[in-house]
């Protein structure tokens, strides 16, 4: 099979001080077969630009969300999925938003994932600009001849459990198999995860037992490290992601997260985030004929 790569003409601004969000439209996108969005930053400004500016991407397809998190979450996901453990440089002028299973064996494997087939795209990109910094944004994709079997969702939101907190409980959920969980480890004394009733994880934060980061391993990042792609600071990285392969579905009514948390609890970066993101993959519904 083959892949494709094209782009659209329709540049969006984003202004010096002021917080932009660039829309394309699926006017502007040919999405049939996408497996991946690409990012071009150009700086006009008098202070440099890079994609560090951007604080939230979101993809929508038929206006149902499909993709909604952080800079720091996009890449946190990419370091753990990645067959290298990359992720985009902060430092960069690119960024690339993943639509295929990335942890796979060859392209055609992972490009059974894609967009949602016969749905039309819209790829939003929330930019902070400060002093001096102005440019514009440039969309690209690349488009596979594989027939779809999944799409891919990857959604943050909030745990609403609090820093200084014993076995808090925060709901999980998300549409499909749930393929990987990513969390702020900043003060984070344990995460417990339940799918669908069976334990997947009960892992001890840097925070253990109130130890401080200095003095405590993250297991955490060991036990993802030893069995997935190293993450590329490793134990001064405050996002990561927690790899589920069990395929199994998160059931509202048996599916949760129990975290017991420190005072440093969402303080780290990104700033005060106490959000969790899932990664899941969506069976492609049959098409009648």
């Amino acid at each position: 099979m083959a892949r494709t790569y094209s782009f659209s003409p329709s540049l969006k601004s984003f202004t010096a001080s002021t917080t932009t969000t660039a829309i394309w439209s699926p006017a502007e996108i040919d999405s049939a077969g996408c497996v991946a969005f690409h990012l071009a930053m150009n700086t006009t400004g008098g202070t440099a630009s890079t994609i560090a500016l951007i604080s939230r991407v979101r993809v929508k397809a038929n206006g149902q969300t499909v993709v909604d998190c952080t800079l720091d979450e996009l890449r946190a996901y990419q370091e753990r999925f990645s067959p290298k453990g990359n992720s985009d440089d902060t430092d960069g002028l690119s960024l690339n938003i993943p639509l295929n299973s990335l942890d796979t064996r060859s392209d055609d494997e992972g490009d059974r994932c894609q967009f949602m087939p016969g749905a039309s795209a819209t790829v939003e990109v929330v930019i902070v600009a400060g002093a001096g910094q102005a440019g514009t944004l440039m969309l690209g994709w690349t488009k596979t001849t594989v027939a779809p079997e999944f799409f891919m969702t990857l959604i943050e939101s909030n745990t609403n459990v609090a820093a200084s907190t014993t076995n808090g409980r925060s709901p999980l959920s998300g549409p499909g198999f749930v393929q990987g969980l990513g969390l702020p480890t900043q003060g984070l004394n344990r995460v417990r995860a339940i799918l669908s009733g069976l334990e997947v994880a009960n892992i001890p934060g840097n925070r253990y037992n109130g130890a401080t980061a200095a003095t405590l391993g993250d297991m955490l990042v060991a036990m993802q490290n030893l069995y997935e792609n190293p993450d590329a600071a490793t134990d001064t990285e405050t996002y990561q992601f927690i790899k589920l392969n069990q395929g199994l579905e998160a059931n509202p009514a048996t599916s949760w997260l129990e975290l017991t948390t420190e005072s440093n609890w969402g303080t780290g970066s990104p700033a005060a985030s106490t959000a969790q993101t899932v990664y899941t993959l969506v069976p492609v519904q049959p098409q009648r004929a």
